[in-house]
């Protein structure tokens, strides 16, 4: 099995951090926009059966897009949910399924195994309300989240101010919670307690996402990531209050597996615009690669519901049914650098509901501004090979 922490250290390089932060150095903090500095972040893996997906969806999906993005406003927010989806839920996930080795213990160990990656998912979703104003990003999280959290809503005054009035308050309290204590070291969190902030968090996030304009939510990569980590917090909610409430290890284990499989399934076909292309293409087109997709996953994640604690295979990602991700992404890695040239002022908002909406009906052979389902007379799709061009 391939250790998190050096697999993560390979595939996302330091340059990609830095350039993804606005710069380098080795002072430990960086400027935050809304007041007070940001420790830069410990990296809190937990090593557990969803490692492999975690490597592989990183590097497969997050790593071309973030390169591909690199000096635009999108490229914080997908490093953001690489973060926070693919990273930090997902190893929270792990410490339960780890727990479930010995159930009797679970309401313990679980939570002291998770600790710090709750701590970095504060850090982390403290760091999406920044990029979504397109100043700062997400690089782990941190070991204390405090310092880096803002004292004022950094999307006040946008379209995505309820984001920010909903879930800062609770980030807030979450962060005082997690802060080390006496000696610098937190204290313990019970299973409750676990639970209390998961939950308190999956619900304002739901709640804020809720009174955003619904164009934001259908925005490509923008809104699928938003989609993605609200959905996530919601499974990890479900399942962390679950095990605080003594659930049975066969009630645990299918609600780890739902998890995994919903949050895998809106990594590769929500933060990867897939379900935005097959929208534009319309219900005539040959495939419908979403569903394609889902079944792949349904098959790759189905053994967690019986056997939580067993790793997913080495090569998570390629086997029958996740053939389309490459050419998706090439096409992707190849259009958006010219796409989204001159993006570098805009909100990452308006360039999701601009540039790269846009560019997904080129490659569609649709023009204009990539508007309307299908209808299209597929001229120019340059998506043939996937079955996804509109029909005539």
């Amino acid at each position: 099995m391939i250790h998190k922490k050096a697999g993560y250290a390979l595939i996302l390089s330091a340059a990609m951090l830095t350039a993804a932060c606005g710069g380098g150095g080795s002072s430990g903090s960086s400027e935050n926009p809304s007041g007070g500095t940001s420790p830069m972040p410990q990296s809190t893996t937990v090593a557990g059966p969803l490692d492999t997906v975690q490597t592989a969806v990183t590097s497969t999906v997050f790593v071309p897009l973030v390169s591909a993005t690199a000096g635009t406003p999108l490229q914080p927010v997908l490093l953001c949910a690489n973060g926070i989806a693919t990273r930090n839920l997902l190893d929270i996930a792990d410490a339960f399924a780890n727990g479930l080795a010995s159930p009797a213990t679970l309401a313990t160990t679980a939570p002291a195994q998770a600790q710090a990656a709750v701590t970095a998912l504060v850090g982390n979703l403290s760091g999406l309300l920044t990029s979504l104003n397109g100043t700062q990003t997400c690089l782990g999280g941190s070991t204390a989240p405090t310092a880096g959290i803002p004292t004022t809503n950094p999307l006040a005054g946008t379209p995505l101010a309820a984001l920010g009035d909903q879930l800062l308050p609770i980030l807030l309290s979450a962060s005082q919670q997690l802060a080390p204590g006496a000696g610098g070291v937190p204290s313990p969190l019970s299973a409750l307690q676990l639970a209390g902030i998961v939950e308190q968090l999956s619900n304002a996030f739901s709640t804020g996402l809720a009174s955003l304009p619904s164009e934001v939510l259908t925005a490509p990569i923008l809104g699928g990531s938003l989609v993605t980590v609200d959905d996530a917090l919601a499974q990890l909610a479900s399942l962390t209050d679950l095990a605080a409430s003594g659930a049975t290890p066969q009630v645990l284990a299918t609600s780890f597996q739902t998890l995994a499989e919903s949050v895998i399934n809106n990594l590769l076909t929500q933060v990867l615009p897939v379900a935005n292309l097959q929208t534009l293409a319309g219900g005539g087109a040959p495939t419908d690669l979403v569903a394609t997709l889902q079944a792949a996953v349904a098959s790759l994640t189905a053994g967690l519901g019986t056997s939580p604690t067993t790793p997913l295979p080495a090569n998570p990602l390629g086997g029958v049914g996740f053939e389309a991700l490459t050419g998706v992404i090439n096409q992707l890695v190849t259009t958006l650098p010219t796409a989204l040239t001159g993006t570098a002022g805009l909100t990452p908002l308006a360039a999701a509901l601009g540039q790269v909406q846009t560019l997904l009906g080129s490659l569609l052979g649709l023009g204009g501004s990539g508007g309307g389902t299908g209808g299209g007379s597929g001229g120019g799709c340059l998506l043939g090979f996937l079955g996804l061009c509109p029909a005539p």
